[in-house]
């Protein structure tokens, strides 16, 4: 409703509690006995509400014509999905989840698609990272499968 309501700020908050509601039920969930699928669900929507975090501080941001500390909207861009794979990647790692960086994937295909006319090196440099996301997804999924 927040959204909706253009009460963008708000909307910021509330994401962030409900980021760190799940990030508190994934985390109990780790500390017991779990099936990969017992934490799947999870994964994904913590997965999707990490993308959904990011994609909602930087609306905020350009709707209160913030300066982006002096870069261009490109320059900036290029940064925040770096930093996103960043914490994909540490993420990932930190708790052998194949399943959380996937969602990283989705949205960065996604982005490349929507930004393919307007600015391809957007779209190049995101569906680059969305491979190296996809590999290191697939490589935590073969590491478990293993042990």
């Amino acid at each position: 409703m927040a959204w909706h309501y253009e009460h963008f700020f708000l909307s910021v908050f509330i994401i962030i509690a409900l980021l760190a509601t799940l990030m508190v039920i994934y985390t109990s969930i780790k500390k017991v006995a779990h099936d990969t699928f017992d934490l799947f669900p999870f994964s994904v929507y913590t997965g999707w509400v990490s993308v959904a975090t990011i994609a909602d501080i930087s609306y905020y941001l350009t709707y209160i014509n913030w300066d982006s500390f002096g870069l261009t909207s490109l320059t900036w861009t290029i940064v925040l999905l770096i930093a996103t794979t960043i914490l994909a990647f540490v993420f990932a790692g930190k708790n052998r989840d194949w399943c959380y960086p996937l969602v990283f994937v989705w949205s960065f295909i996604g982005i490349g698609i929507r930004n393919s006319a307007a600015y391809p090196v957007v779209t190049d440099i995101s569906y680059i990272l969305a491979a190296i996301i996809f590999i290191v997804s697939i490589t935590i999924f073969i590491k478990n499968r293993r042990n």
